[in-house]
C-alpha cells in the first residue's frame, strides 16, 4: 500500500467513516505515507461538507429533480446513466463528484435565492468549509511565519492583488501565517491568526465599487462566530470559534491597521 494508490471506493468508504478497524487503521497508515490519496480524501471530505451545508433541507420539488438530472447529464455524459455518489469498485470518483457538484450547484441557486439573501448565506457556508477544512486537513497555512515581511510577498505572483497583512500581536492576536484558498468564485488570501488556543481564518480579496470601511457581526452558524466587512479596497470575512467579544476586537484592529497600510477609506474613531 505505501507505493500503491488506493481504490477510489475504499478511500470514499473511509472518508465516510465505514471501514472496520483494521481496514480503517491500514488506511490511515497508508494516507500518512501518500500525499495523493490524502489529498483525494481531503477533496472527498471537503466535497460533502460543501454538499451538506448548502442544500435545502426541504424535499426538493420535480422541477429540481429534472434540473439536477440534466445537469449531471451535461457533466458526465449524455449516454451515462446516473450512478449513486458513493463511487464503484473500478469507477473513478469524479463523475460522481460532477454529479455532487451539480446538486451543490441547483441546490444553492434555488434554494437559498428563493428566500433571499442567497449570495450571503452562500459565502457563509464557503467560509466556514474553508475554515474547517484547514483545521481538520492539517493545512491551516501555506507559509508559517508570525512576520509581516515574510507573508505579505509570499503572496506575489499567487494572486492578482496584494493583501493587506497587518502585525496585530501587540494586540494579543499574533499572526500564524498564510494560505491560498477559494471564496466567491474567486481566489483569496486566507490570513490565520492566533488567540491562545483559538484560530482566526480571515479571507480576503479585492472589494468591487467604491472604497470604505465596514463590519458586520453576523448571527453564529454551526458554532463559529463570524464578521464579514471591507477595509478600503479589500472585502473580508473572519470565522473563528473564538467568542464574539474577542472576535469584535480582533475584526476592528485588523480593520484599522488594514486601512494604515494603505487601504484607502477614512476610519472614524480612535
Amino acid at each position: 500500500m505505501a507505493y500503491e494508490h488506493a481504490a477510489d471506493v475504499e478511500l470514499t468508504a473511509y472518508a465516510d467513516d465505514e471501514l472496520a478497524p483494521p481496514d480503517r487503521q491500514r488506511m490511515e497508515r497508508h494516507i500518512r505515507d501518500c500525499t495523493a490519496c490524502r489529498d483525494e480524501v481531503n477533496r472527498i471530505r471537503s466535497l460533502r461538507a460543501a454538499i451538506k451545508a448548502n442544500l435545502p433541507p426541504s424535499e426538493p420539488s420535480s422541477a429540481l429533480r429534472d434540473e439536477v438530472r440534466r445537469l449531471i447529464r451535461a457533466r458526465v455524459g449524455e449516454g451515462t446513466s446516473v450512478r449513486p455518489l458513493r463511487a464503484r469498485p473500478g469507477r473513478s470518483f469524479w463523475p460522481a463528484a460532477a454529479a455532487a457538484a451539480a446538486i451543490f450547484a441547483v441546490g444553492a441557486a434555488l434554494g437559498y435565492a428563493g428566500r433571499g439573501g442567497g449570495e450571503r448565506d452562500g459565502l457563509i457556508s464557503q467560509a466556514i468549509a474553508s475554515h474547517v477544512r484547514s483545521l481538520e486537513v492539517d493545512h491551516l497555512v501555506d507559509v508559517a511565519s508570525s512576520e509581516h515581511h515574510v507573508v505579505k510577498p509570499w503572496f506575489i505572483g499567487k494572486l492578482d492583488f496584494s493583501p493587506p497583512v497587518p502585525d496585530l500581536a501587540a494586540d494579543g492576536f499574533p499572526l500564524i501565517g498564510a494560505r491560498l484558498d477559494y471564496l466567491a468564485g474567486r481566489p483569496v488570501a486566507a490570513l490565520v491568526y492566533g488567540r491562545a488556543a483559538h484560530r482566526i481564518n480571515l479571507l480576503v480579496w479585492p472589494a468591487d465599487g467604491r472604497p470604505r470601511c465596514e463590519i458586520e457581526p453576523l448571527r453564529p452558524r454551526q458554532g463559529f462566530n463570524l464578521i464579514r466587512g471591507q477595509a478600503g479596497t479589500m472585502r473580508f470575512w473572519v470565522i473563528s470559534d473564538l467568542n464574539r467579544q474577542d472576535l469584535d476586537r480582533f475584526a476592528d484592529r485588523w480593520q484599522k491597521a488594514a486601512a494604515a497600510e494603505g487601504e484607502n477609506c477614512r476610519l472614524e474613531g480612535p
